[in-house]
């Protein structure tokens, strides 16, 4: 049933009919006569009938359209809501935002300026009191130009350095400047912030303060150990000048010129070699602020020989390496030679208890593009290096061990031998010089260090070299020596690694009257005790490579037992009373000996014979 403006209408179908075939009746239509009757749809209809059906669409479609319009603007409504809240919260993050960098920019407890590129817009209470000892009016509208520094103008990218500002009550502040453009709809402003560098440079200048003490006091207890080994070599220095000026008394007396020239010579020669010692000595002791300059460390460890000779004893042989002769690097001269020092001075001591060994100094070049040696110092760019390696055969160390070495005051040498400092020192001075250092060690089996320090370029060409230490050697009697001298004259063995020193002794002994025979090394002492049965005493030195005199007596003792031998040494206080005893001494020659006290202490020996006896002095 449907209900209109223009009344009521009622559809009837009889059981068993159609939809399409029902009877429509049309009843209680108000206002209008009957327009259908029983059996099929009347036709015949008034005009008033299309109006009914058109309302009806009508009715239909305005439903259809205000449901869809209704819906549309709530969605409309609902959009407008949601970008009203989405623009709410963006401007309260804005705000949030603004307020925060506010609170930093006003609390922050670094100077922040912000500027339009050339003048001061803003600056915070730290800046004001930095720059205009709290007077912000005077701040805002100064320039930008004392905040910029070469190569970082105002319009430039993004940028941090260090430079020095004039803050406006005076002085220069030095700051480090991180520079940051900020885009803004209206341009673009600079925002700078600043750090205060005085108190870093202060205590950067006590760091460097400390570390030249540190340095000071390493180079002082390097100078302790030298003394001994500079002790030692001045005593064979003055063994040499002191005898050949006795010789060349008697050669004056006896008329020999040539006897006299030959002294002279010697004079001279060990005169230069004590020179040399000195000079060392005073470039090491020396106390200056480190100067970087181009320097050749292969020309600066050959020099150096003579001092690092003093340094170890001679039951240690010495061999210094230059397999590139133009190893030149920037460095401080007195520092490379610290560092070299100190790793000698470690070297040796890991061979005390080994009765000596080898202790070889190789410098070359090596690039870092090889894998193998790139992987033991990953710190280091690509590129190639001057390589300084010094290995000993000493008693190595552990890997814990290995793990402590550069840590300052940790030492694993007894109390009053050594401070700790050392190896501590040598790695400052490699960081210093933007170096590395490699270590291998095991115990047992010696310890290997490698230092790489970067190549510049050569001045001038140079040439592979070697230097090592002089080899022993052996010399005898000469023929008219011996024809001066009765064959039944007491024959003397001379063992010296020191020629000079083998030499002078030799011509005393002959101008006393005696035979003498020289050997240069303790092997090259047995072998001449093979070829001369007659040999009556025996003087060796302590100190000399591969066997010392003690361990040559020692041995000589089982091929001749009643052989007089006399120990001659620059470190008596270094050899015990017992150990004496057990190599059976019969006599100690302390160095420097004039000719006089060499003579006196063979015919003790001659006379004495075959008793076996210490002589033992305070």
């Amino acid at each position: 049933m449907f209900t209109a403006a223009f009344g009521t209408m009622t559809v009837t179908r009889s059981a068993g009919q159609s939809v399409l075939g029902a009877l429509v009746t049309l009843t209680s239509v108000a206002g209008a006569p009957a327009v259908a009757q029983s059996g099929v749809a009347a036709r015949d209809m008034t005009d008033a009938a299309p109006a009914w059906w058109i309302a009806a669409a009508f009715g239909a479609v305005s439903v259809v359209i205000g449901l869809v319009v209704v819906g549309m603007v709530r969605r409309r409504n609902l959009l407008l809501l949601e970008r009203a809240r989405t623009a709410e919260a963006t401007a309260y993050g804005v705000l949030a935002s603004e307020e925060r960098f506010r609170r930093l920019f006003d609390r922050g407890t670094d100077p922040q300026l912000l500027c339009d590129g050339q003048h001061v817009v803003a600056a915070n209470p730290a800046a004001v009191a930095l720059l205009a000892d709290g007077h912000t009016d005077l701040l805002i509208g100064v320039g930008t130009e004392q905040l910029t520094t070469d190569g970082h103008d105002a319009h430039g990218e993004d940028a941090t350095y260090e430079t020095d500002v004039t803050p406006l009550q005076g002085g220069v502040i030095p700051v480090a400047v991180r520079r940051t453009r900020i885009p803004l709809e209206t341009g673009e402003v600079i925002h700078y912030a600043l750090r205060d560098l005085r108190d870093t440079r202060r205590l950067e200048s006590e760091r460097r303060e400390l570390e030249a003490q540190l340095l000071a006091s390493q180079r002082l207890e390097a100078l302790g150990t030298l003394a001994g080994g500079v002790a030692h070599d001045f005593n064979n220095l003055l063994t040499v000048i002191r005898a050949n000026a006795e010789i060349a008394q008697i050669a004056m007396a006896e008329h020999d010129p040539e006897g006299v020239a030959e002294s002279l010579t010697a004079v001279v020669q060990a005169s230069d070699r004590a020179r040399d010692i000195v000079k060392q000595i005073l470039l090491f002791s020396r106390r200056s602020v480190p100067m970087h300059a181009r320097i050749n460390l292969a020309a600066l460890i050959t020099d150096t020989q003579t001092l690092l000779r003093a340094t170890i004893p001679t039951t240690v042989q010495l061999l210094v390496e230059v397999r590139n002769a133009d190893a030149w690097i920037n460095g401080d001269a007195t520092q490379m030679q610290q560092l070299l020092l100190n790793l000698c001075s470690n070297a040796e001591h890991a061979m005390r208890h080994t009765n000596g060994g080898l202790l070889r100094i190789t410098v070359d070049s090596v690039s870092l593009a090889d894998p193998h040696h790139s992987a033991r110092h990953p710190q280091l760019m690509p590129g190639t290096y001057v390589r300084l390696s010094v290995v000993d055969t000493g008693t190595g160390m552990s890997s814990d061990v290995r793990q402590r070495i550069f840590e300052p005051f940790f030492t694993t040498k007894p109390i009053g031998e050594g401070t700790g400092l050392g190896l501590a020192v040598l790695h400052g001075i490699v960081m210093s010089h933007r170096g590395s250092v490699h270590v291998e060690s095991t115990e047992g089996s010696g310890t290997h260090f490698e230092l790489l320090f970067g190549l510049v370029a050569a001045p001038t060409e140079g040439s592979s070299s070697m230097y090592a230490a002089p080899h022993a050697t052996t010399s005898f009697v000469t023929p008219r020596d011996r024809s001066a001298i009765g064959a039944d004259a007491p024959l003397i063995l001379l063992v010296d690694d020191e020629p000079g020193i083998l030499r002078a002794a030799e011509r005393g002994i002959i101008s006393a009257g005696m035979r003498a025979v020289t050997a240069g090394s303790a092997s090259a002492a047995l072998d001449l005790l093979d070829d001369f049965d007659d040999i009556a005493v025996l003087i060796t030195d302590q100190t000399m490579p591969g066997m010392t005199g003690l361990t040559l007596a020692e041995h000589v003792r089982t091929l001749r037992p009643t052989l007089p031998i006399i120990l001659s040494t620059g470190y008596t206080g270094r050899i015990s009373p017992e150990r004496l005893a057990v190599a059976r001494i019969d006599a100690v020659l302390d160095k420097p000996y004039t000719l006089t006290q060499l003579t006196d202490a063979i015919h003790g020996a001659l006379r004495n014979g075959r008793r076996s006896r210490v002589t033992q002095r305070t």
